[in-house]
């Protein structure tokens, strides 16, 4: 019997922060009971997969991603037994749910790190996290949050010594040189996939190992440690996905899906080039762009975000060319005074300056191309960000749900809310909703819910094979899409202007044509074949005949 093809192959994944969806208890802080309690919208909505940021406990010094325990749930969210409750309820609903799980490092208050600042020099307590006498050792590594940090070392007093932090000072590097180290992070993925989670998104995979005279990322000893990593999954029943966090050129995140690795890994540099493409209204690094990941991993493994819980990553010119950074800085214009450690802290719709049809050009883009997209929550509704508030935390305020107070996100008292809902011009909570959203038929919301629809229809977007196609105009991408039992020619305008092109459809001439999301005749395909696309204009065109229950 042929196996089935495992359940995250053009998955779609919806991206959400538990402390800012929904609350359930009526504390100001959303938490598992309230996320329960919107699934039913997930499911409207048409996604495959929802991915949490960190559940565990944790001080929130940064979001979340300093742990002191993985094996817990924060008590402001819930606990164990509540996880429990939410992931069968999600599952009921045909929606698989993804861990983010940090691998890299812990919380200075984790019992390990109180442990080793308190344990002798050299011991197996100290030797769990990375110490050294000398602050200028791995001098090549760069600083990742050079905002608020001006080494990757720190001093701790208790242990004369200085610890190894790749990211805040109050997150401690393990030591995976330390096989207990190994063993403890391996058990950890055997406590979650027993309780039935169906994934993990491994944050900052790069920079597990340590060694002199290199950045510290993408060692050979990582690698050995992931291949250890999907072992261990592959020793379970069930299909569990493995998707990488590993900012770093298109070549070595692609190291990272060696078929005894991970499964997928997020794209970040495609989404500086689409976003580049938006802000100059040209495709060629765009296009070369995606033939260097197809070169590099063909099919769907990659991860495609426009937008995270992060800032819009673009690095120092070793993730992303320094060109491409430029082009983003002159031409998103709304980017300018918010620019985070490497990158631009805003969410999607404000960085395009409110304009929808940028909106869904991008997202279309995402929906269409090989690979997983990731949408981040209240994206599909255009919801704004908050600037001005601490680190990262503008592009991290409570979904709005209806015109209510606080969005409907929480009845507590504004006080004692986990952050300020948006009330910004043009982004405000009272008219930028669910609820009113879904009673627009021309509502952003009602255009993702079609566009995943589609996608949803049409295997070919999902898993089909994907060839860039020759385009007469420089501002327009045309690309298909095929599998077995259909066709789906796509082709995108970056520019502002309306652009006039001809396409060379003769490999499928004679076929009938028509448009996806309105089922529109056009002519059949042919050699010559013009088109038209306004500003910012994309389509989807089904090449062939398929089942009439996708009209």
């Amino acid at each position: 019997m042929q196996k089935q093809e495992a359940w995250w192959k053009g998955a779609v994944i919806y991206q959400l922060i538990p402390r800012s969806f929904a609350d359930g208890n009526a504390d100001g802080i959303g938490d598992l009971q309230g996320l329960a309690n919107r699934l039913g919208y997930l499911r409207w909505l048409g996604v495959d997969a929802i991915w949490l940021t960190p559940l565990y406990p944790s001080p929130l010094e940064d979001g979340g991603y300093d742990i002191t325990d993985f094996k817990d749930i924060h008590p402001e969210l819930g606990d164990l037994a509540s996880f429990h409750r939410f992931l069968t309820a999600a599952h009921d609903q045909g929606i698989k749910v993804i861990l983010d799980l940090v691998l890299n490092h812990t919380s200075v208050l984790h019992p390990w790190f109180q442990r080793a600042r308190w344990a002798k020099k050299g011991s197996q307590e100290r030797d769990v996290y990375v110490w050294n006498d000398d602050e200028n050792r791995y001098c090549d590594a760069p600083v990742l949050f050079r905002k608020f940090e001006s080494s990757n070392w720190e001093w701790d007093e208790v242990a004369q010594q200085y610890y190894f932090h790749r990211f805040l000072r109050h997150q401690p590097d393990l030591n995976y040189e330390n096989s207990w180290v190994q063993d403890q992070m391996l058990e950890v993925i055997d406590f979650w996939i027993e309780r039935g989670v169906d994934g993990f998104r491994l944050d900052a995979v790069p920079f597990l190992f340590e060694s002199e005279g290199s950045r510290c990322e993408g060692l050979p000893e990582t690698h050995a440690f992931l291949k250890k990593v999907r072992q261990r999954v592959d020793s379970h029943s069930r299909d569990i996905l493995l998707l990488a966090e590993a900012i770093q050129p298109i070549n070595e995140a692609a190291s990272y899906l060696d078929d005894k690795e991970l499964h997928g890994a997020f794209n970040f540099v495609l989404t500086a080039h689409l976003f580049a493409a938006v802000a100059n209204g040209e495709c060629k690094q765009l296009r070369l762009c995606l033939e260097k990941s197809q070169q590099a991993v063909s099919g769907s493994r990659w991860a495609l975000p426009l937008r995270n819980h992060d800032e819009l990553w673009l690095g120092d010119g070793h993730l992303i060319p320094v060109g491409i950074i430029q082009t983003i800085r002159d031409g998103l214009h709304q980017g300018h005074g918010h620019w985070l450690n490497w990158g631009i802290n805003r969410r999607l719709a404000p960085l395009l300056n409110g304009d929808l049809r940028a909106n869904r050009l991008l997202n279309a883009l995402l929906y269409s191309l090989p690979g997983m997209p990731c949408i981040y929550y209240g994206d599909e509704l255009g919801m704004g960000d908050w600037p001005g508030l601490r680190d990262r935390d503008p592009n991290r305020t409570p979904m709005a749900w209806t015109s209510v107070r606080n969005g409907g996100f929480s009845s507590a008292p504004d006080p004692l809310l986990v952050l300020p809902p948006i009330t910004s011009p043009g982004y405000d909570y009272r008219v930028v909703n669910v609820e009113v959203q879904k009673q627009l038929p021309g509502s952003l919301l009602n255009w993702h819910r079609r566009m995943l629809t589609c996608r949803r229809l049409l295997p070919a977007l999902r898993h089909g094979d994907f060839k860039l196609l020759e385009s007469s105009h420089p501002s327009v991408i045309v690309y298909s899409r095929t599998c077995e039992t259909m066709t789906v020619l796509v082709a995108a305008n970056f520019s502002a202007a309306g652009s006039s092109l001809r396409l060379d459809l003769s490999k499928w001439k004679g076929k009938r044509t028509r448009e996806v999301l309105w089922g529109c005749e056009y002519p059949t395909a042919d050699k010559d074949w013009f088109i038209y696309l306004p500003s910012y204009g994309f389509s989807w065109w089904l090449i062939g005949e398929v089942d009439d229950s996708i009209r």
